[in-house]
């Protein structure tokens, strides 16, 4: 169970003092980016700290952002991850949260330029098409 292995990672990074990593794999559809953002969830959650409480959040509103540059309608999922991310959460020698950093990597640069029938290209072209005026459009 995810919350089962993120716990097990947290607390043997606190009580060993070594760097843990959980890895998240799967097909498509799978529910690989719902199963990110219920680990950084939880672990801002636990890694909470006063003068770190509003960072946890901070990273979960990030998530939107690349999810509109990097996701798209695939002919399997509505909302398909078409980038990878290697998510590092920084903890202070407590187990509060300090920092993140968040690298992606892009793995369909084709979709800007074409797409198969039934899918779509990035959420953010769509979002900037509707955010638009008539004038801003032409």
């Amino acid at each position: 169970h995810v919350f089962a292995v993120t716990d097990r990672a947290y607390r043997l990074m606190k009580q060993e003092g070594h760097s843990q990593s959980v890895i998240i794999s799967g097909e498509s559809g799978a529910g690989k980016t719902e199963t990110s953002k219920i680990v950084m969830r939880y672990l801002a959650f636990v890694g909470k700290a006063t003068a770190t409480a509003e960072l946890g959040t901070r990273i979960m509103e990030s998530n939107p952002i690349l999810e509109a540059f990097g996701n798209a309608k695939t002919l399997r999922n509505n909302n398909s991850s078409r980038f990878g991310k290697f998510i590092k959460i920084n903890f202070d020698r407590d187990g509060a949260v300090i920092g993140a950093t968040m690298s992606t990597y892009l793995l369909e640069r084709s979709r800007i330029v074409h797409q198969d029938t039934g899918e779509r290209n990035y959420h953010v072209f769509y979002q900037l098409c509707a955010g638009a005026n008539p004038k801003e459009r032409e």
